[in-house]
């Protein structure tokens, strides 16, 4: 348990290995995951390479943690216990009630970077891995197809850094072929403690190293998982399909890798539910089916194809091209005898009234209420039934070369990828509903993204390797345009657009005083272009659009630490300020059915971090961490949304995280128990502004026991049975909430996304 790269906590410790994980791409591509080299491939680059990695991960998943990852969890979910994350999706379905899937030291999803093998898997349209513009039930990746993951805080190296990485990235390593064959089937189920169940299948095949095609590895795997969720009227059914293969090249010394995986998803997602209805009828309310509900078929995809070389003893490079898609198809349903009310309550789906529908002034299309009645009995029952579509794709490329000169690693590099998105929106009688022109169309959207970028950075290396200094720069340009056909939400049709370039630097030093211990500091600036939603207002309401005046935001981000490694144990300690600028802010307007994009000020995130992992007797291993964050806006400023004062907190940002927990492995037994700490947090209004409540704090428990037998037949080789315990004491506790209304209106109340409670679950594993 006190190897290296065993811990959660602890990313790389050996420096000698850290050094071809980063400074050389060849090893680096799949080190992380699956044993992937061959005909000693690592130690020919060890031979050659002299440097350590200029910026390592503040926290790592690593492969065991992920092998033994509960059947309940998801591809987020497993990063729980990393210091300073929060988070807010559920179950394996990924599902969510808001556009906010996670939080990393105060920021949300869709301001942090998220990759695959390094290639960005964001929605680069709304930005965030899933859960922006009302995509609550996609499953990008699942557990089975990563091998760990890596999480990364702050402004980092260019090379490190992706998309949106205001507050950080995280990237998931794919799982790779091993060089030894063999398949493997598993089963699993389990059951929440008052509601729902489920039932997982799979099997996964690897070939092994084939001396016959050079050491080609292929790895196939195939999982199921349908899930009744713990709220009501809730469920969420799975098909994952993944490939890996390597094949070695120039006797190893190059390498062609293939990744593709894709996911799909049926789910009826969870709404978010007035407070005081969970209070009457339980953790586990949703309105009835015959009141509204909110269905969704989605399907997403990732391809990578990748090269890398050693080039020479000086030189390693590496290219890889990629394609992700993601699909989402949701209807939502309101019975029109309601009204849009319930129980006192506004339904989660609106219908559009007759008065309503019939344009606000000149400004939209008419809404034909005679042909609505005619169909459908009345004109409300028209509309009963939102269909939206929102299909997005990426298309690109990166390359990179690192020069691996005496006491210096040079590696300059670059991306280039091209977006595309279709958006659509319509309301109907019946489903399927339709989306077309006449009275049901609310809008059919072409977006587009062009981006590329390139970086060049430094690794200096110093006092025999003591001291490190790592200068780079990325420069980049964002090129974005949206076009709408004229349809209710626009009068008139057009399309805007804009492009955006600026420069990200960074520096950092690291010093070594003695072996174990490491002093750290960096200061980058990260920047985001704006979302499409920038240009939603901007068509429609005149012949000629209007134009766009949403700034980038960005973060200027210090980072400071020490760190600690030996066989006694690990610690970590970072203090970090991070300046947010141009926050963008979101209004939704109920007269024009558009949503506004603006900018709403600076705000300082300041925090500090604590992790430390302690071998304790023979195979046990205590880990704790805390992460302290006191996210608050710095200016005065006065929006859409209302007014935002100087000190206001920032919403959905837990003052604090910790987490405690005792790990064991020794002869094939594994078992780790874990408590989770999430501090209290201010809500917002749905108006955007962040409003006087707050969730409380919460803990949770986890449990769970694995035990590896390595049978004596000749065709079983192994049987693994595992049992998982999540929230072993069923505590009740809010994930996420916000206050119905605006501030200062009457008839505000809270809606809340309730968390998961207890969960028992058993899985079954052999391996022929």
């Amino acid at each position: 348990m006190n190897s290296k790269g065993k811990g959660l906590f602890g990313g790389v410790s050996a420096l000698g290995l850290g050094v071809v994980m980063i400074a050389s791409p060849l090893t680096a591509a799949h080190a992380q995951g699956d044993d992937s080299t061959d005909n000693g491939q690592p130690v020919q680059i060890k031979k050659v390479v002299k440097t350590v990695p200029p910026e390592r991960a503040v926290a790592t998943v690593s492969k065991a943690k992920v092998e033994h990852t509960s059947p309940s969890s998801n591809l987020l979910s497993i990063l729980k216990n990393v210091p300073g994350f929060n988070v807010l999706s559920s179950g394996p379905g990924n599902l969510l009630t808001s556009d906010t899937a996670f939080t990393l030291n105060g920021f949300n999803s869709s301001e942090v970077g998220t990759t695959f093998d390094g290639v960005p898997i964001i929605n680069t349209f709304l930005g965030g891995i899933y859960g922006q513009g009302d995509d609550h039930a996609v499953t990008p990746l699942t557990v089975g197809q990563i091998s760990n993951v890596q999480v990364y805080s702050g402004a980092n190296t260019p090379q490190q850094n992706s998309l949106d990485s205001l507050g950080g990235n995280i990237n998931f390593s794919p799982k790779m072929p091993t060089k030894a064959p063999g398949v493997d089937v598993n089963v699993g189920g389990g059951a929440y403690a008052k509601h729902g169940d489920m039932s997982t299948v799979g099997v996964q095949a690897n070939s092994g190293a084939l001396q016959s095609l050079n050491g080609f590895k292929v790895l196939a795997r195939y999982d199921h998982t349908d899930t009744n969720g713990f709220q009501q009227h809730v469920y969420a059914h799975v098909n994952s399909y993944y490939l890996a293969a390597v094949q070695p090249l120039d006797q190893g010394l190059t390498q062609l890798s293939l990744i593709v995986a894709h996911n799909d998803e049926k789910a009826q997602m969870p709404e978010m539910i007035p407070s005081a209805l969970i209070d009457q009828f339980g953790s586990d309310y949703q309105y009835p089916t015959d009141v509204a509900r909110n269905w969704v078929d989605s399907h997403a995809t990732h391809v990578i194809l990748g090269l890398n070389s050693l080039l020479n003893p000086m030189a390693v490079g590496g290219f890889k091209v990629f394609y992700n898609q993601t699909k989402n198809d949701r209807t939502a349903y309101a019975n029109p005898i309601y009204n849009n009310s319930y129980l006192g309550y506004g339904l989660p789906t609106h219908l559009k009234s007759s008065s309503a529908l019939n344009g606000y002034g000149n400004n939209f299309n008419i809404y034909n209420a005679a042909l609505a009645t005619q169909m459908f009995g009345s004109a409300a029952a028209g509309t009963q039934y939102q269909h939206y579509i929102d299909n997005y794709h990426n298309f690109g490329a990166k390359i990179h070369l690192s020069l691996l000169l005496p006491s210096n690693t040079v590696t300059v590099g670059g991306m280039a990828m091209q977006a595309k998105e279709l958006s659509e929106e319509g309301w109907y009688g019946s489903k399927p509903a339709p989306i077309s022109t006449g009275y049901n169309a609310a809008w059919v959207e072409h977006d587009g993204r062009n981006y590329w970028d390139a970086y060049a950075q430094d690794n200096m290396s110093l006092l025999k390797g003591r001291l490190h200094i790592y200068p780079g720069v990325k420069y980049a340009q964002v090129s974005m345009f949206a076009a709408d056909d004229p349809a209710y939400y626009y009068y008139y049709g057009g399309s805007t657009g804009k492009t955006f370039t600026y420069a990200e630097p960074s520096i950092g030093v690291t010093f070594s005083p003695a072996k174990p211990v490491e002093l750290y500091a960096n200061y980058g600036r990260t920047y985001k272009a704006p979302n499409i939603s920038a240009i939603y207002s901007l068509i429609g309401s005149t012949p000629m659009p209007q134009p766009i005046t949403v700034k980038p935001e960005y973060v200027d981000s210090v980072d400071a630490g020490i760190r600690y490694s030996s066989a006694f144990g690990k610690f970590s300690a970072a203090v970090y300020d991070r300046h947010f600028t141009h926050i963008f802010s979101y209004s939704y307007s109920n007269v024009t059915g558009v949503t506004q994009e603006y900018n709403a000020g600076t705000a300082d995130y300041k925090g500090f971090t604590l992790a430390a992992e302690k071998p304790l007797l023979d195979h046990f291993l205590l880990q704790a961490n805390y992460g302290y964050t006191n996210a608050k806006y710095t200016k005065d400023f006065t929006g859409d949304n209302g007014t935002v004062t100087a000190g206001m907190w920032r919403a959905d940002v837990p003052e604090y995280t910790a987490n405690l927990g005792l790990a064991y492995e020794n002869a094939g037994w594994y078992g780790d128990l874990s408590s989770h700490f999430v501090g209290r947090q201010y809500i917002a209004y749905n108006g955007g502004t962040t409003s006087d409540t707050t969730i409380p704090a919460y803990e949770t428990v986890d449990l769970k026991v694995a035990y590896t037998w390595k049978t004596p037949g000749a065709m079983v080789k192994k049987l693994k049975v595992a049992a998982y315990i999540d929230n072993l004491l069923d505590k009740k506790y809010i994930a996420y909430a916000y206050v119905q209304g605006k501030a200062g209106a009457t008839g505000n109340y809270e809606l809340v996304q309730e968390g998961a409670p207890r969960f028992a679950g058993v899985t079954l594993t052999a391996s022929f």
